[in-house]
């Protein structure tokens, strides 16, 4: 009963969702050795940002990338904890299944033995043996005795492989406590953690707040920046699909030209010559119909064979593209922005794409192969677009750029160098815009 009271405790515990996902006790260990690894790469990241005299966004990302760490391993102790909880309890109902199985064992066997005893003379054996009615039933008795003797061996051989089981399980019961020991003791030291690292996180948005004025200051030239950024990357768009267009009109007045030039003198073969296209373009096609093309919003930017190429290469590496710069802290991500303050207070920053605090100066690279499509200026800092047929990345608060305008770019090529900003900080943005709008770049950035 008190198994039957502890099992139902562990099923309703919130934390069992994590077991019902199927991860194994070793699946939530070795991503708890993963997680912890993440927090001492954090933690380096970490000691290098205090040593800016004023608490940037950055460092307060870096304390919620800390605390988000943190929960994820305690979720997963908790989980191992619940997966050792109830291997235990279902150990308990094995050992309970094999004490009786081995009651029931030493009882039958008990009774064999007895019957044995009491037919033990060969006198008795003889007797059963001549009382048999016939020749036939005579050979039934002797290969019933024979069975007995086999039934009794087999209910010993049985009695002692269910004693080794009793005895391997109730040893097995040892070490899932001390494994349920050392899950707690871990699971309490990150409680201790975690309280600390909200402490820290409540010190930096006190610290924070104390430059709130100049903090909405710098935001507020943040958003007249991000506002004359994306006029700029229309603008942008708007000269490419221009420019597109015009090429393409370019090209059909060419085609008509040629078209009207050999058709001088030759009208009746060119209408004879049409008539025979259309006829074979009406023809059904053979060998089977052909599945359809997976359908695709076009655009007049994939107007030429390398525009759609480059396009397609774009879309299929979706998810896998590599970060724009090597190592740094994400500070605002694409959409709507919350900064913590003192109470109710907190700043709200909209963000076109991905802002990244980094090492002032670090290369900043193309995250795939392009065209620079424009080098420009907003403000001190300089900006770069590149085209991917109908998409464009952009790289915004640049110190130096490496590269011109209409030049090939390469995957991971740099562009330029990382610019810093109001506190001092290396910071670099990025973004993917269409003809239809931005695009979010965490979906399409791999995994860091």
């Amino acid at each position: 009963m008190k198994h039957v009271v502890i099992f139902l405790m562990l099923s309703i515990l919130p934390w069992c969702l994590v077991a019902q996902q199927g991860q194994s006790r070793e699946e939530l260990q070795r991503k708890t050795q993963q997680l912890l690894k993440e927090i001492e790469e954090v933690k380096a990241d970490l000691a290098e940002a205090q040593k800016n005299k004023k608490q940037t966004l950055g460092l307060l990302r870096k304390i919620e990338q800390k605390i988000n760490l943190r929960n994820q391993i305690i979720q997963n102790i908790k989980g191992e904890v619940y997966l050792v909880e109830k291997d235990i309890i279902r150990t308990y109902r094995d050992i309970d299944t094999l004490k009786a199985e081995l009651a029931t064992l030493k009882q039958q066997y008990a009774q064999s033995v007895v019957y044995a005893y009491k037919n033990r003379s060969n006198y008795d054996f003889l007797n059963f043996l001549f009382s048999a009615g016939s020749f036939s039933d005579a050979l039934k008795r002797v290969s019933y005795l024979k069975t007995y003797r086999s039934y009794r061996t087999q209910k010993a051989t049985d009695i002692t492989r269910t004693q080794a089981n009793l005895e391997a399980k109730i040893a097995s019961l040892t070490g899932k406590r001390q494994q349920k020991t050392d899950a707690l003791t871990l699971e309490s030291k990150q409680m201790v953690e975690l309280e600390s690292e909200k402490k820290d996180k409540d010190k930096v948005i006190a610290q924070i707040s104390g430059q709130e004025k100049e903090l909405r200051k710098m935001l507020a030239n943040r958003e007249k920046e991000r506002k004359q950024l994306q006029n700029a990357i229309a603008t942008i768009i708007r000269r490419e699909r221009e420019e597109a267009l015009r090429k393409e009109r370019e090209e059909a007045k060419k085609k008509a030209d040629a078209a009207a030039k050999a058709g001088n003198g030759n009208t009746g073969n060119a209408t004879a010559a049409n008539n025979n296209a259309n006829t074979a373009s009406n023809k059904p096609p053979t060998g089977g119909a052909a599945a359809p093309p997976k359908r695709r919003e076009a655009s007049v930017l994939e107007n030429t064979p390398e525009g759609l190429i480059r396009s397609q290469q774009f879309e299929e590496n979706k998810g896998s593209l590599p970060w724009f710069v090597d190592k740094g802290t994400m500070t605002l991500k694409y959409g709507m922005n919350f900064i913590p303050g003192l109470g109710t207070r907190q700043i709200e920053q909209y963000s076109d794409g991905l802002t990244m605090e980094t090492t002032a100066g670090a290369p900043v690279k193309a995250v795939f192969e392009g065209e620079v499509s424009s080098v420009f200026s907003i403000g001190s800092v300089q900006v770069v677009t590149v085209k991917h047929g109908k998409y464009f990345t952009t790289y915004s608060n640049l110190s130096g750029v490496n590269v011109s305008k209409g030049q090939k770019v390469s995957t991971g090529q740099v562009l330029g160098k990382a610019g810093v900003n109001d506190f001092g900080v290396g910071e670099v943005s990025f973004q993917i815009d269409t003809e239809k709008g931005t695009q979010n770049p965490e979906s399409w950035l791999r995994r860091r």
